[in-house]
């Protein structure tokens, strides 16, 4: 079995090639939901990318079922699943049809600070002082953001329901993830291992978006887009780049850095990219107080992993 590679950052950079690959499938999902439902978005990324991950299995002679768990630690990945992989994405890219990409990218920023709380009460962990301000320091470039004038861009209800839905979109999802820490912990020595958990998580997350597409009204007139080629494309091409490689990634990071509030800052650079996407494919606004919250955060990501 193939064992994680022995490098202090391996966590560290698979984390930030997870926030990349992510922040590409942003503007990709951004741009298809102009034209596609939230709710077969969510469906189709978690199918395509199921069906990567069984092309991964047969290739890399993975197997199908790991019995090394015990029967909570299955219930936990589920239940991750369906809260992260499911509900939460569902909203996520609902937010994102309604505020846009900059903001929905600026919002999730708020996520280190969900899974710090949940960390405490569930696990035990705390950050060190050094790894304490560089959080606090992320947060507060969030802030500065936060309260940009932007009345003239978008109406003030849309925004507060995007807002809103994303909000508990970062719960739901922090929940899930901090659920399963403990049984990451204990394959943290295999990729092939982490990459089974990523697929367990995936498949009820998959179940759940398919059956609540199912109960939606005018289901059948929503699948019309799809007869467009270009619409596939992005579809594709982002579900690929953010449920596969980026979920895997992610997986990865999270299972080899100690502290999982240190593991979602990092995962937070993914705004920076986003923001900076999003002005140069989307068109979005990208101020001068934007700059010097990237500026920011980037420098609080780097307190907190050196």
């Amino acid at each position: 079995m193939m064992k994680i590679i022995n490098s202090p950052y391996f966590g560290e950079i698979s984390a930030l090639v997870a926030a990349l690959c992510w922040s590409i499938a942003v503007i990709i999902f951004k741009s298809a939901s102009k034209e596609i439902s939230p709710l077969l978005i969510t469906a189709l990324k978690n199918s395509i990318a199921l069906l990567l991950f069984v092309i991964a299995f047969i290739i890399f002679d993975i197997p199908f079922w790991y019995g090394g768990f015990n029967n909570v630690d299955y219930f936990k990945i589920i239940l991750s699943g369906c809260l992260g992989m499911g509900v939460a994405d569902i909203l996520f890219i609902t937010a994102l049809s309604k505020i846009g990409a900059n903001r929905v990218a600026i919002i999730n920023c708020f996520e280190p600070a969900v899974i710090y709380v949940f960390s405490i009460f569930m696990i035990g962990t705390f950050l060190t002082i050094e790894q304490l301000i560089g959080f606090i320091i992320v947060v507060i470039s969030i802030l500065i953001i936060s309260y940009e004038k932007d009345k003239f861009e978008i109406e003030k209800k849309i925004k507060l329901y995007g807002i809103c839905i994303q909000i508990v979109a970062i719960i739901l999802s922090s929940f899930g993830i901090v659920l399963i820490k403990p049984s990451l912990s204990l394959i943290n020595d295999s990729i092939e291992l982490q990459i089974w958990v990523t697929v367990f998580r995936l498949f009820p997350g998959f179940v759940l978006s398919w059956i609540i597409f199912l109960f939606t009204k005018n289901k059948i007139n929503s699948l019309n887009p799809l007869m467009q080629s270009r619409v596939i494309w992005k579809i594709l091409i982002s579900s690929g780049l953010g449920t596969f490689f980026a979920l895997s990634f992610w997986i990865i990071g999270y299972a080899n850095i100690e502290k999982p509030p240190v593991a979602s800052i990092i995962g937070q650079t993914s705004a920076i990219f986003i923001l900076i996407l999003s002005y140069l494919i989307l068109n979005e606004k990208i101020t001068k107080l934007r700059i010097i919250s990237i500026i920011t955060a980037v420098f609080g990501v780097i307190l907190i992993t050196i």
